[in-house]
């Protein structure tokens, strides 16, 4: 259908995911709509915003345990084209609508959710969405060449359950410690420091926003290609925060001495490995 509006189905629990499936179909059963998902992780849930455009997105939360993913991906749609957004979710008031209203939804359904009231809702929703698609060629959600060419922000957990910015065009350099991450940027002094299940599996879910100049130097580091000062004596140089930019400071980091890692990162700067 030439009207046709994409919904974005994101929920962990395939019973759930399966009926509000059902529902909708069953709803619409001309055609109107074409649903993708569900996504079960915000990791997948960002690939598909990533690859695809939508029209509408049905969020739960609390994904597999992380409970702060579909709040993520609220902010990560918000960043890169608006478009309505609906909850599904069981959580409690403090840490589901209280979060969520932020993001600025469209409407926010508490689990188990009745059937009749979603269905209601979808209704309108995808009349008043059909509608500003015949009056507006193009998707209601897209991603325009200056969007494109504007850095991010990626949200993650600090203390106290708190989302907190991470904004890209400033981070240089992301460390490993523990079992938290550190953030550096280049205009605070202190590291951002936040709960991560690993420096790799951060960067594999979030490299899509991080973009092309970040690379993971080894375990411990993840680095801005494009901030960096010098290359000497086997260790990277990148520039850190200072209070008196007359005397500028710097990160010092070993390049790996072998191996695929060390490989990559000279062919990434146009640089014979040595």
């Amino acid at each position: 259908m030439v009207n046709e509006i994409k919904i974005l189905l994101v929920e962990d629990d395939p019973f759930i995911g399966d009926m509000i499936k059902s529902d909708l179909l069953k709803t619409f059963s001309q055609g109107q709509v074409n649903i993708t998902g569900p996504a079960t992780s915000f990791q997948e849930g960002a690939e598909l915003l990533n690859s695809d455009t939508f029209d509408i997105a049905l969020l739960d939360i609390d994904l597999n345990g992380d409970e702060t993913a579909g709040i993520r991906l609220a902010l990560l749609i918000n960043q890169i084209g608006s478009i309505p957004m609906v909850f599904l979710s069981g959580l409690p008031k403090n840490t589901g609508f209280d979060i969520a209203k932020l993001t600025m939804p469209y409407a926010f359904l508490r689990k188990p959710y009745r059937r009749q009231e979603l269905e209601d809702l979808m209704e309108l929703l995808v009349i008043k969405q059909s509608q500003s698609k015949k009056g507006n060629n193009n998707q209601l959600y897209h991603r325009s060449k200056s969007s494109n060419n504007t850095r991010p922000t990626i949200f993650v957990t600090t203390g106290h359950g708190e989302l907190t910015g991470l904004p890209i065009k400033e981070l240089v350099l992301l460390e490993a410690d523990d079992k938290v991450i550190k953030a550096y940027l280049l205009n605070k002094e202190q590291p951002i420091v936040f709960n991560s299940p690993g420096l790799k599996n951060f960067y594999d879910e979030n490299h899509h926003l991080l973009g092309k100049s970040f690379f993971q130097l080894s375990r411990k580091y993840v680095i801005d290609l494009k901030k960096i000062i010098s290359i000497k004596n086997n260790h990277v140089h990148l520039p850190k925060y200072s209070k008196n930019p007359s005397y500028p400071l710097y990160f010092s980091l070993p390049i790996p001495q072998n191996g695929e890692k060390r490989k990559l990162l000279f062919d990434k700067l146009g640089l014979e490995s040595k």
